[in-house]
């Protein structure tokens, strides 16, 4: 992959686990959150609740709803699930901070010329919240924000349209290999897998070395890439 100028005119990045750890910081805050309602509804210890999230993601994997599992594997009612949303929705998101070279890096790529963009699925109120916190709201051409698990398609047609993009100028980076990789590649963008997170970390035995994408550890390896041409 290259970020040649005359090739590559735009980038879409994810936010979660590609700009910053969310992994290891609002995820794991987020289930600390959740083992105390778990905790009550099950009546075990928070440390048993926390362990039971985490071995429920391990086996079914990052996208599963592990609250309804729960609630199916110990007959809790439905409302269970909708108060450990609304609790983890009210996390907060102070000390959550980009990965080292983040800020640079982005600067650089505007300075070069490339327009960017940010699309993030999530809650809207808790996605504005990190994206506050960690000051990327005037960094991008455009930030949108999905609720819907599948709507990352619909979010990168509309920006092929509006600015006037081809699929073949635009580079998608992100950690989810079976979400914004896989709808990047589907629509014949550059794509850049980052080697980071439990969404990496769940899917990443099904990686080739053949794989259809770059691998980065750091926005900064675009960069890199970029120079050395």
């Amino acid at each position: 992959m290259s970020l040649n100028s005359d090739r590559i005119k735009a980038i879409i990045f994810d936010l979660d686990d590609t700009l910053y750890d969310c992994s290891g910081t609002l995820v794991l805050k987020s289930r600390k959150l959740a083992a105390k309602i778990i905790s009550k509804a099950i009546k075990c210890s928070e440390i048993e609740a926390l362990k039971l999230q985490l071995e429920l993601e391990d086996r079914l994997g990052p996208k599963a709803d592990i609250f309804h599992e729960i609630a199916n594997q110990y007959n809790i009612p439905e409302d269970f699930c909708e108060e450990i949303s609304n609790t983890i929705n009210t996390l907060e998101v102070e000390g959550a901070t980009l990965f080292p070279d983040t800020m640079a890096s982005i600067d650089e790529l505007k300075r070069i010329g490339h327009k960017l963009f940010l699309v993030t699925f999530g809650n809207r109120e808790m996605q504005e919240k990190k994206i506050k916190a960690l000051g990327l709201e005037r960094v991008f051409d455009k930030i949108i924000i999905t609720d819907n698990p599948l709507g990352k398609e619909k979010c990168f047609r509309e920006i092929l349209t509006k600015y006037d993009l081809e699929p073949e100028q635009v580079l998608c980076v992100g950690d989810k290999i079976k979400d914004e990789i896989e709808v990047g590649k589907k629509l014949g963008m550059h794509t850049a897998l980052m080697k980071h997170g439990r969404h990496y970390n769940f899917y990443k035995s099904e990686i080739t070395e053949n794989a259809p994408y770059t691998f980065i550890t750091k926005i900064s390896d675009l960069l890199r890439d970029d120079e050395n041409q």
